[in-house]
C-alpha cells in the first residue's frame, strides 16, 4: 500500500467510520479542509470506499424511479398494496401521502384539497402539527350523499390538523345547466373560492377511475350508466370531477361547463400536485393524469405502478 493509499484510507476512516467532519480531520492530520475533500473523492474513484444503500425489504424504489423518469415526476411513492382488500390498499396509500405531507408542507402555505376515499384516508392520517396553513376545496364540496368524502369536510378537517383556517366553496360540483353554474360564479364568495384555490402551492388531488365504485357515483352527480357513456367517448379517469383523456385532455367538454372546479390547466400551474391512488382499477387514470402532466407527485401502490410501467414501455415498442 503506498503512502497515498494509506492517508485515503485513514482519512475515509475517520469521516465514514468515526463520523469527523471534515475541517475535524484537516485539523487533526494537519492537512486543508479542501485536501480532504480530494482525498475523500479518490478514495471513492479508487474503491477504497464502496457506498451501497441497503433498501428496506418492501422497497419499490425500481418502480419509482422509472416513473419518475418516465414522466418527469418531482417524486413518485409506491407502497405495497393488497389486491383483496382496496380498503388496505387506500389506508397504506394514504399513510403514504400522509407522511409526504409531513415532510413537504412549509408555514402559512395555502393548500388546495379535492375529493375521494383516498385523500380522505390521507387525511386521516397527517400528523397535527401548527403550520398556520390555508386550506381550499378545489371543488365544490355539496353532493347527496357520502358527505365525509367531500372537499369541503376534507378540507375544515385538515385545516384543523395543520392549525390553519379554511376558505370553503359553497357550491355544488357538478349542475345541471350550464346558466346555473354562470349565475353561482357570480357569487363574489364562490367566485373567490376558485380563485383561491388557482393560487394553491401545493394540491392533493384523488385520481378516480369510472368504474362503478367511483367517487362520482357515491355522490350521486352520476350513475354507472352515464360513467359507462363517458368511457365510450375516451374518458379514463377524473380529477376534480374533470374527466379526461389517456393523455390527459379534457374528454367532455359540455360536461366541464356544469362543473365548478378548477380546470386541467388551473392544476398543471400548482408548483406542487399531488396525485393519490391504488389498486389496478386506477392504472388508466394514473396513466393519464401522467401523461397529460396533471399530477407532478404520484403516491400509489406497487399494483397499479407496475400496471401503469407496463403500458408505458409497451406503448414505446410499439412506436419503435
Amino acid at each position: 500500500m503506498t503512502a497515498e493509499h494509506a492517508l485515503m484510507a485513514k482519512v475515509a476512516d475517520l469521516y465514514h467510520l468515526r463520523h469527523l467532519t471534515q475541517q475535524q480531520i484537516a485539523d487533526r492530520l494537519g492537512l486543508s479542509r479542501p485536501a480532504v475533500s480530494r482525498l475523500l473523492a479518490r478514495a471513492r474513484a479508487r474503491g477504497i470506499v464502496r457506498i451501497e444503500i441497503a433498501l428496506p425489504e418492501a422497497s419499490h424504489r425500481a418502480l419509482e424511479r422509472e416513473l419518475e423518469e418516465r414522466y418527469g415526476l418531482l417524486e413518485a411513492v409506491v407502497v405495497t398494496g393488497r389486491s383483496e382488500s382496496p380498503a388496505a390498499t387506500r389506508r397504506v396509500v394514504g399513510e403514504a401521502a400522509a407522511r409526504y405531507l409531513g415532510r413537504r408542507l412549509r408555514r402559512g402555505q395555502r393548500i388546495g384539497i379535492s375529493w375521494g376515499t383516498t385523500v380522505q384516508a390521507t387525511v386521516e392520517q397527517v400528523t397535527a402539527r401548527r403550520l398556520g396553513v390555508t386550506v381550499v376545496p378545489l371543488v365544490g364540496g355539496v353532493g347527496q350523499v357520502t358527505p365525509g368524502i367531500h372537499a369541503n369536510e376534507l378540507a375544515s378537517r385538515l385545516a384543523e390538523r395543520l392549525d390553519g383556517r379554511v376558505h370553503l366553496l359553497h357550491a355544488p360540483a357538478v349542475v345541471a345547466q350550464r346558466g346555473v353554474r354562470d349565475a353561482l360564479l357570480s357569487d363574489p364568495d364562490v367566485r373567490g373560492a376558485l380563485e383561491a384555490a388557482r393560487r394553491s402551492q401545493v394540491a392533493l388531488v384523488g385520481l378516480g377511475a369510472l368504474i362503478a365504485s367511483s367517487t362520482l357515483v357515491r355522490t350521486g352527480y352520476f350513475t354507472a350508466e352515464d360513467l359507462k357513456a363517458l368511457r365510450r367517448r375516451g374518458a379514463v379517469g377524473d380529477v376534480c370531477t374533470r374527466l379526461f383523456t389517456r393523455d390527459g385532455l379534457p374528454a367532455d367538454a359540455a360536461l366541464d361547463r356544469r362543473i365548478l372546479a378548477v380546470d386541467l390547466d388551473d392544476l398543471r400551474r400548482i408548483p406542487t400536485v399531488v396525485g393519490v391512488a391504488g389498486g389496478m382499477e386506477k392504472a388508466d387514470a394514473i396513466a393519464g393524469a401522467l401523461r397529460g402532466r396533471l399530477v407532478n407527485v404520484l403516491i400509489t401502490d406497487h399494483l397499479a405502478a407496475r400496471a401503469v410501467v407496463r403500458a408505458s414501455r409497451e406503448t414505446a415498442e410499439a412506436a419503435r
